[in-house]
């Protein structure tokens, strides 16, 4: 599974702006907006729920990352731009401190990745991917623009921080392994016991896959000693996800996969940890779970063990003391036997004595729960946040320490705050730029405008509206207007699915892999994104209820928007990506209402072929979503649930797409494409330009055009009748045809 996006759940059930409609998009003079606009944009670079403008320790200077697909050149260019925040016009002249170019297809946060200003103030930081060499760390003078490399190894570095001064770095790497076992099975003979099924395939023929296995290492400045940290081998279900230094460089907290789970931990009762994580790792404990604990590293004996005798929250953050001693996390797990029920949901925040273990729960007033930690000062304030808050603000809390006991505080600056703040102003319908703004006046600049070619360009525009699903449940989700949107026309209506952000711009949707939403709305169409329900997805998230939440939301907003006038009811088309790849072929199978085309890219379809393609905890997930195995009296309910056993019922043109994984991932999706090709059915299966070097959210120039693209020719071949006459295009259509007299 891909990263979780924590999406806003807002409950309103009215749409007034739906009423009036918007106004037709003046296009005099511009053209349309394509896939090859979206994927040439500058976009900021930052995880989703990071501010992206990164000010350095002694509040003096800003920082930001931009990337930017070159299609001539098939690959990525990233921008690290840099200036003071002395003063307003002196920010507004922020410069460009290194340009870099990338062939790696790897997704945009895996090439620049974990930008970290060090304490001199003068260099940042960070992991770099040039497609050529492996992963490693470099760093850059923001006042001479020099590049150097920190540290390098013989694979990618997957994981790293580094001490304020520089001199100590910690990271995780790829481990080395020998091939010379793969050739002497592959000579003589071999019998397959724990290996898994992919990495037979991958002619790991012993049962090592690279991405299971890494190393971790302290290196230490000026004479670059190099020291690898002891510890049992460990296997990894996914790859390491956090290193943090202690502000004195003697130990950092990072987190292991557990190999052994403690009886006493069947008493949490967080539902995904329960019924998904736990039961995999019960019924499978020789292969790799999703359980992990958070371990404390020390860094002068290159020693690990674990901080405390309870799970990770995988949604949980850390923070350092200021003097080293102790970490502050949440939401978290907390050791059993517990009294408190939010230490036994996950959802507790604690201080953790990294020595002992010992720890002390923070002040119940945090009603709401769920808190993460953000910072705590060198002047004992401890910022706490509620989930979906980026930086310091609106929903958060300040924290003091008295007699062992955490209370309420007023904030205390540690030095005085610059004269010039440095943000990024954008919404739905306003791209990304950078400005300067006076703390004391208000007044704003303008630093950046990263995109001033949008101005040129046709948009559709984009609007936060509201429906009932046919359950009754609300949603929310944003919906794109056709480019020349009109108030007494019914227009063709695309259905993006895995998620949106009210507050931002996003010229595809939710993701870079197959959605096109802005494209869509410039050839005629009305798109609209969604999410997750309003509210808590608890209740049923991993239950055979699942599906038929999300298709019940996506039923009710086909009947608005038709009821609207917005939309033809005989012209909807849906996507589904990752995931809701599973949401979408369940609605294809379970559904009365009939699409006109459907879409799903590198999806699971929680069905019997990638059911028995999969190891331990992939299995019990698919258990838990259908309700039990596949043997048996199972395959009853699985007959009934999963759309593998319904492809019957699907008459609508299909298209799947394999993005990441190699060749071999095309087996994942051959149950309901072999089926549906045996039965005559419209379907296709696309696998992505060189897919041994895809990934799961694409960055690649020409794997973006060729999965977005795609989604608009599609979609227009069917929801319109239209083809686009472009020469590249013939086999495609030649292909549809056919698919379309299959249909008749």
């Amino acid at each position: 599974m891909k990263r979780t996006r924590t999406f806003p759940r807002l409950i309103l059930v009215v749409c007034v702006c739906l009423l009036a409609g918007p106004q037709s998009t003046n296009s005099q003079g511009k053209r349309p907006f394509t896939v090859r606009d979206s994927i040439e944009i500058s976009e900021f670079v930052h995880s989703y729920g990071t501010n992206p403008v990164s000010i350095s320790p002694d509040g003096k200077r800003y920082l930001v990352v931009l990337e930017r697909g070159d299609l001539s050149r098939n690959g990525c260019w990233v921008e690290l731009l840099s200036g003071s925040t002395s003063s307003l016009d002196i920010a507004r002249n922020g410069r460009v401190i290194s340009r870099l170019f990338s062939k790696s297809t790897a997704p945009v946060e895996e090439l620049v990745k974990d930008v970290r200003w060090l304490g001199d103030s003068e260099h940042v930081a960070f992991l770099w991917d040039d497609g050529s060499t492996p992963r490693r760390l470099v760093s850059v003078n923001v006042l001479t623009h020099k590049v150097a490399t920190l540290a390098h190894y013989a694979s990618p570095i997957a994981e790293y921080d580094i001490s304020r001064d520089g001199q100590t770095i910690v990271f995780d790497a790829q481990s080395i392994h020998s091939r010379s076992a793969d050739v002497a099975l592959a000579r003589g003979g071999f019998a397959v016991t724990d290996q898994s099924l992919w990495a037979v395939l991958e002619g790991d023929l012993d049962g090592w896959r690279d991405t299971q296995h890494y190393d971790t290492f302290v290196l230490s400045k000026p004479k670059d000693l190099l020291s690898k940290i002891r510890e049992p081998e460990i296997t990894w279900n996914t790859p390491p996800t956090l290193i943090r230094l202690s502000p004195d460089g003697s130990y950092a907290i990072t987190v292991r996969p557990v190999l052994s789970v403690p009886a006493e931990w069947d008493g949490y009762t967080d539902h995904i940890f329960k019924d998904d994580f736990l039961r995999a790792a019960r019924l499978h404990p020789e292969q790799p779970n999703l359980i992990r604990q958070y371990s404390i590293l020390d860094t002068r004996n290159h020693s690990i063990h674990a901080l405390w005798d309870a799970p990770q929250n995988p949604t949980s953050q850390v923070v350092w003391s200021p003097d080293s001693k102790t970490v502050v996390v949440g939401p978290t797990f907390l050791p059993l036997p517990s009294t408190d029920p939010a230490g036994v949901v996950g959802h507790a925040l604690a201080e953790v004595d990294v020595k002992d273990g010992h720890y002390l729960s923070l002040p119940e007033a945090l009603e709401n729960g769920s808190y993460r930690p953000m910072r705590w000062t060198t002047g004992g304030v401890l910022y706490v946040s509620e989930p979906g808050v980026v930086g310091l603000g609106k929903g958060q809390e300040e924290l003091r320490k008295k007699l062992n006991q955490w209370i309420g505080s007023t904030p205390e600056p540690e030095q005085e705050p610059a004269a010039t703040q440095i943000e990024l102003r954008q919404d739905l319908n306003t791209p990304p730029s950078l400005y300067a703004v006076d703390r004391m006046t208000g007044t704003a600049a303008l630093v950046l405008d990263p995109n001033p070619q949008l101005k040129q360009l046709t948009l559709g525009r984009v609007e936060l509206v509201h429906w009932r699903g046919t359950d009754g449940r609300p949603w929310t989700g944003i919906l794109y207007y056709p480019v020349h949107y009109e108030t007494d026309r019914a227009f063709p209506l695309v259905i993006q699915t895995h998620g949106y952000s009210p507050d931002d711009f996003q010229p595809d949707g939710a993701f870079s892999t197959v959605f096109a939403a802005q494209a869509l709305a410039n050839q005629g169409m009305a798109v609209l994104q969604v999410g997750n329900p309003d509210g808590s997805v608890t209740d049923f998230s991993v239950t055979p209820r699942e599906p038929a939440v999300y298709v019940a939301g996506f039923e009710g907003a086909i009947d608005h928007f038709v009821a609207s006038g917005l939309a033809d009811r005989a012209r909807v088309g849906i996507v589904g990506f990752s995931r809701t790849g599973w949401h979408v072929e369940y609605m294809l199978t379970h559904s009365r209402y009939q699409l006109a085309a459907a879409e799903v890219a590198d999806n699971i379809d929680v069905s019997y072929v990638q059911y028995v393609l999969s190891d331990g905890a992939v299995k019990s997930e698919f258990e838990a979503d259908n309700g039990g195995q596949p043997i048996g009296d199972g395959i009853e309910t699985w007959m009934h649930v999963a759309p593998g056993f319904e492809v019957d019922k699907i008459r609508t043109p299909l298209r799947m797409e394999i993005d990441s994984g190699g060749i071999d991932s095309i087996l994942r999706d051959w149950e309901v494409f072999g089926n549906l090709r045996y039965l005559r059915r419209p379907v296709e299966l696309f696998v992505i330009p060189n897919v041994e070097h895809g990934a799961h959210i694409l960055q690649n120039p020409a794997q973006r055009l060729a999965s977005e693209q795609g989604t608009v020719d599609w979609f227009c071949f069917w929801l319109e009748n239209r083809e686009v006459t472009d020469p590249a295009n013939a086999d495609e259509y030649r292909r549809w045809r056919l698919m379309k007299k299959l249909q008749n």
